[in-house]
């Protein structure tokens, strides 16, 4: 008896230390891998459309003030459009850039965009996609989100050191799927782990 009441209680123990790690994992806040999190089966794609920055209509526009072009630089403008036109905003990268161009800080000097002032881009959606994170990622904010119909922008890095920005908009099981601005778009939606080993900051509106 005496035994059996050990082990039970040993097992119990060796329990509550997997679920304690499991859950620092989730919540903790850094540069997290490309899949993980919670097991979830997750679609938002149908409200998020597919932007590419390398579509003719835009793609020579000159992003913000610089001597890049949207087609060669505009990933995040393009993924901050797919997820304002997910939201029912009448909206493309074309003209989100060139809102962001004509609004005093829409662009930094070096052509990042402020996330926030993309969403003044329709006055009757800006109060219900305010206030807006922009920090460090976790798999519980990716998730909740997520569960939540609300789409995650990411920030990954390709092995050359640039860095490209992509729309986390589902998710199967443990692989988080996206929608990406860059060449990998005319894929459609497909598992991030396909184009980066790891997440390394997220963008996301507030969901009304």
């Amino acid at each position: 008896m005496y035994a059996r009441r050990k082990l039970f209680l040993t097992l119990t123990l060796l329990v509550g230390v997997v679920l304690l790690v499991a859950a620092f994992l989730w919540f903790r806040k850094g540069t997290i891998p490309a899949a993980g999190g919670l097991p979830l089966w997750v679609q938002v794609s149908p409200d998020v459309p597919s932007f590419l920055q390398n579509d003719p209509r835009w793609s020579a526009d000159p992003l913000g003030v610089t001597d890049g072009t949207v087609g060669a630089e505009g990933c995040a403008v393009a993924s901050a459009a797919m997820v304002l036109a997910g939201r029912g905003v009448d909206v493309d990268p074309g003209r989100l850039n060139a809102f962001l161009i004509q609004t005093e800080g829409g662009y930094t000097p070096q052509g990042w965009i402020y996330w926030e002032k993309a969403a003044e881009f329709d006055p009757a959606f800006t109060e219900g996609l305010l206030p807006h994170y922009e920090d460090l990622p976790s798999f519980f904010l990716i998730d909740w989100n997520l569960l939540n119909g609300n789409p995650v922008i990411a920030r990954m890095r390709y092995p050359s050191g640039i860095t490209h920005f992509v729309v986390i908009c589902g998710k199967e099981g443990l692989d988080y799927l996206i929608r990406d601005p860059g060449s990998g778009g005319v894929k459609g939606v497909y598992p991030f782990r396909e184009v980066a080993d790891s997440i390394e900051a997220i963008r996301f509106y507030r969901k009304p």
